[in-house]
C-alpha cells in the first residue's frame, strides 16, 4: 500500500517560490505574532488557508462567545496591523493592491481586484484592503459598485460621470461601443474632454452600477433586455440584433451556446417555440426568422406578394415583384411565381402584374 506524502506549506514555498509572495503567505506573516486562536478567528472569519469564509455568529459559538465579541477581536487585529505600515510583508501586499488600483484609473470594483488574483487569495486581500490606511473601500451609495480607491476625489469623478452617461441612454435607447460612448459623453460636455481622459472614464462607467456591458461588450441600462437577457426570447433578440441579418433558428441556438447566454445548453425546440409564439420575431423561410422591426410582416408568400401590389400606385413587372418579395422572405423564385400564377388574386397585363378588384 503505497503511503500518502503530505507537503508542508515551507516544502511547497521552496518547490515554487513564488508562493512567498502570495497574498495567504504574506497575510500569515503579519499575523504570526498574533496569538493562535485571534489567528484562527482571523482564518475562519476571511477563508484563508482554503477554509471558507464564516459568519461571525458560527465563529462565536465554536469558540463559546458572542458574535459581537468576535467583531471585537477581528477589529482590533485590524487595527494592530494597520500600525505594520513598514512591516516588509504588510508592504509588500499593500503596494500590489494600490498598483492595481492605480492601474485601473484609481478605481477598481473589489470582484474585479479580486478576480485579478487567484481565487483561494481573495480572503486574503480583502483583509490587506481593510487594514490599510492608504485603501478606502466605499459601497458607492447606489451610485457605484463596492469599489477600492487611493484617493477619495476619484468617487465624485465618478459620480459626474454617472450623471452624464444616465442622460445619454435617457434620450437613446442605444447600446453603444466604447467608442460611441465617450463621443456622446464628449458631446454632451465639451469641458470634460480636458479634464478626464478616455481611459479613466471607462474605468469609471466599470464600477457604476446602472450600466454594464453586454456579451457583445456594448454598454447600456443594466436593465434591458439586449445587456441582461433573461428568458429565451431576449437571448433570441439580442442575438438576431447583433448578427444584423435573418437567421436559422438552429444557427440562433447555437449562438445562445457560443455565447453562454445559458447556464445550461439551450434546446432547438425551446428556441424556435420561442421565435414561432413571439410577435417580435417574423419567419421569412424555411426556419429562417427576422426582426419585425427591421420591416418585415408576418403573413404568407401570398400575403407579402398582395402588400406589394396594394401598396404599388402602379402595375409591377415580374423581375420587379420577386426582387420585392426576396427581399422580405428568404424563398426561391419559383415560390414567388407558383404564387404569382393565382389567377383568383393577381392579373397580368403585358409584362406587368396587379391585384384583382
Amino acid at each position: 500500500m503505497q503511503e500518502t506524502v503530505q507537503i508542508s506549506q515551507e516544502e511547497e514555498n521552496v518547490k515554487n517560490p513564488d508562493n512567498l509572495w502570495s497574498f495567504l503567505n504574506l497575510a500569515e506573516a503579519v499575523l504570526a505574532l498574533e496569538p493562535e486562536r485571534t489567528r484562527e478567528i482571523i482564518k475562519k472569519r476571511f477563508g484563508l488557508f482554503q477554509k471558507k469564509p464564516q459568519t461571525l455568529e458560527k465563529i462565536g459559538q465554536e469558540y463559546n462567545i458572542t458574535r459581537e465579541r468576535v467583531r471585537q477581536i477581528i477589529s482590533d487585529v485590524i487595527k494592530r496591523i494597520a500600525k505594520k505600515c513598514d512591516d516588509i510583508s504588510f508592504k509588500m501586499a499593500e503596494d500590489r493592491i494600490v498598483f492595481t488600483i492605480n492601474e485601473n484609473n484609481g478605481i477598481i470594483k473589489e470582484q474585479e481586484l479580486i478576480e485579478k488574483s487567484e481565487k483561494k487569495e481573495a480572503g486574503a486581500i480583502v483583509f490587506f484592503g481593510m487594514a490599510s490606511s492608504k485603501i478606502e473601500i466605499t459601497d458607492g451609495g447606489g451610485i457605484f459598485e463596492k469599489s477600492w480607491v487611493v484617493n477619495c476625489e476619484v468617487v465624485e469623478k465618478v459620480k459626474k460621470i454617472e450623471q452624464v452617461i444616465g442622460q445619454i441612454f435617457e434620450k437613446n435607447r442605444n447600446l453603444l461601443t466604447d467608442k460611441e460612448l465617450l463621443e456622446r459623453i464628449f458631446n454632451a460636455r465639451i469641458d470634460l474632454k480636458n479634464k478626464y481622459s478616455k481611459e479613466e472614464i471607462l474605468s469609471f462607467a466599470k464600477v457604476i452600477c446602472s450600466i454594464e456591458k453586454n456579451i457583445f461588450g456594448k454598454w447600456g441600462m443594466k436593465n434591458w433586455e439586449e445587456v441582461t437577457p433573461k428568458g429565451t426570447r431576449e437571448k433570441i433578440q439580442l442575438i438576431l440584433k447583433e448578427k444584423k441579418k435573418p437567421l436559422h433558428f438552429s444557427e440562433i441556438a447555437k449562438l445562445i451556446d457560443e455565447y453562454k447566454l445559458s447556464k445550461r445548453k439551450v434546446h432547438l425546440q425551446t428556441v424556435h417555440n420561442e421565435l414561432i409564439k413571439d410577435e417580435r420575431f417574423v419567419l421569412i423561410g424555411r426556419g429562417i426568422y427576422a426582426m419585425r422591426e427591421w420591416g418585415y410582416e408576418k403573413g404568407t408568400i401570398k400575403d407579402v406578394l398582395e402588400n406589394i401590389l396594394k401598396n404599388s400606385q402602379k402595375p409591377l413587372e415580374r423581375e420587379e415583384i420577386i426582387e420585392k418579395v426576396l427581399s422580405l422572405r428568404k424563398v426561391k423564385k419559383a415560390t414567388v411565381m407558383i404564387n404569382l400564377n393565382n389567377s383568383k388574386l393577381f392579373m397580368k397585363q403585358k409584362n406587368a402584374y396587379f391585384l384583382k378588384k
